[in-house]
């Protein structure tokens, strides 16, 4: 009987799994050539990555190829998902530098963009190949499911659940992980081919449907053209692009809902109170300082109307032709939509609205708790899903928690661009942008960036995706690990 693999030899065996997929990844772009026959020779920068990635992640999973697979212990599943994405970004990387049009910072702030579905970049796209654009465009529709969850449906729900979590996900659609995740592709795919049919009938061809259909619903931002949405001066296109927005950055829950028809259960969650919120308060106010500087109600409703979703969904498209010269209102706004960001279990980024609702509704139930000089203590509810729930001290503290991370987080990664010689409110926006993985850019990202401010902003994004618990786990853990070590080594010398 073989005996069950665990430890290093488990944790090394699913790494290779992990390569399999990666190399794949890389050589979809492929399947562009046959439309674009004049690019055959970029081939060569998809070839040697992916099938060497491929190959050896053959090899490595031969490791735990038909043996018992035992149970990642103790902080081998959070070692797992980050040396997945760690992985996924420096082999994805390749092609980038095989161009030799750009050095390593460059293609790593590329591949990180892509799979955190950011959307800065250092590419101009305005000379970039259709099958590096695919490439861009399809790095963001794996990253907005999600590189574990993908993995995930082809897992043992047992062992899956931990990773999937990890990875930032909470939208269990079934009791089974792995139909949930199934369920989730069904979903995505399902939106995908609506965007693209739509984008179609607007006018545009089928590459750039496509590619923006990957990007839009995944909440990304990379877009074929070099101003963005604003390029198509379509107002068709605007609103299928927000529309796809909207639906990345909802809860998958709240699809699986209303798919089923469930409209009343769909709705009734407790996060849409924040939209409705955001809709009252900023979104009127940015429609009403572009009518001004517009001078003109309807761009202004048009305008306002784009950059509110694309921010709020954590998207990066825009129609402005520059953020520097927006109304200094609207500058803010921007700023404090894309700290928020979309739901959670959505593809967007940001707090995530379901821990801005937690944080400001323990604000008014502590206020509450003044005026009334109580000391009974209270059960809190929420509607979550149609459900009345009770919504945990621990919950709230969690959220609260966070929230004060996250903004530790972007105090630091402000101070640092601004640094290096960037006005301060400029250096507040593109690391929000970063932090959040929304993907609009003052200008400052770009390819002639300092490697400091690219390098500030890479980790800005590998953190925002991975919600910087998991990552700060991580280094807690290994400090731990270093420390134990070293009092061993210390006790053995003596």
């Amino acid at each position: 009987m073989l005996q069950e693999v665990r430890g290093a030899k488990l944790l090394l065996g699913y790494i290779g799994f992990f390569l399999i997929f990666i190399g794949a990844i890389i050589l979809v772009p492929l399947l562009v050539l046959p439309f674009y026959p004049e690019e055959i020779s970029e081939a060569k920068y998809f070839l040697a990555p992916g099938t060497s990635s491929i190959a050896a992640g053959f090899f490595i999973f031969l490791l735990i190829q038909g043996r018992k697979k035992g149970k990642l212990e103790g902080h081998e599943d959070i070692v797992l998902v980050v040396l997945v994405w760690v992985l996924a970004i420096l082999v994805s990387a390749i092609p980038f530098l095989l161009t030799k049009k750009y050095n390593f910072t460059q293609a790593i702030f590329e591949t990180t963009s892509g799979y955190t579905t950011t959307g800065l970049s250092v590419v101009d796209v305005s000379t970039c190949s259709h099958v590096f654009l695919f490439y861009r465009s399809f790095l963001q529709f794996v990253g907005g499911i999600g590189l574990v969850l993908i993995v995930t449906s082809a897992v043992s729900d047992r062992r899956g659940i931990g990773l999937y979590m990890l990875e930032g996900h909470n939208d269990r659609l079934l009791p089974n992980l792995v139909k949930s995740a199934r369920l989730i592709f069904a979903i995505y795919f399902l939106y995908m081919g609506i965007g693209i049919l739509l984008y179609l009938a607007t006018g545009v061809n089928f590459f750039e449907a496509i590619c923006h259909s990957m990007t839009a619903l995944s909440t990304g931002g990379f877009s074929t053209r070099a101003g963005s949405v604003r390029d198509f001066q379509s107002l068709s296109f605007e609103i299928v692009t927000m529309v796809l927005m909207l639906l990345g950055s909802t809860n998958f829950v709240i699809h699986y809902f209303l798919l089923r028809g469930k409209f009343i259960t769909a709705f009734r969650h407790y996060e849409f109170g924040v939209f409705v919120l955001l809709m009252g308060t900023i979104f009127p106010l940015m429609v009403g300082c572009f009518a001004a500087q517009y001078q003109s109600f309807w761009l202004g409703l048009r305008y306002g109307s784009f950059e509110f979703v694309s921010a709020i969904t954590t998207s990066g498209f825009q129609v402005v032709e520059s953020y520097n010269t927006v109304p200094p209102a609207v500058f803010f706004c921007i700023i404090v939509l894309m700290i928020i960001g979309g739901q959670s279990g959505s593809t967007s980024g940001g707090l995530k609205q379901s821990r801005v609702a937690q944080c400001l509704l323990n604000v008014k139930w502590y206020l509450e708790g003044l005026e009334k000089k109580s000391t009974t203590i209270r059960v809190r509810h929420i509607v979550r899903f149609g459900q009345k729930e009770v919504l945990s001290a621990e919950e709230i503290k969690s959220s609260c928690d966070f929230a004060a991370l996250y903004l530790l987080i972007l105090a630091i990664g402000t101070t640092v661009i601004s640094a290096t010689g960037v006005p301060f409110s400029q250096a507040l926006f593109e690391f929000a942008s970063s932090l959040g993985t929304v993907g609009l850019s003052t200008g400052v990202t770009a390819f002639n960036a300092s490697p400091i401010v690219l390098w500030t902003e890479i980790i800005g994004m590998f953190l925002g995706r991975l919600e910087i618990v998991v990552v700060f786990v991580l280094i807690e853990k290994t400090i731990k690990l270093k420390n134990v070590w070293m009092t061993w080594n210390e006790k053995k010398a003596t």
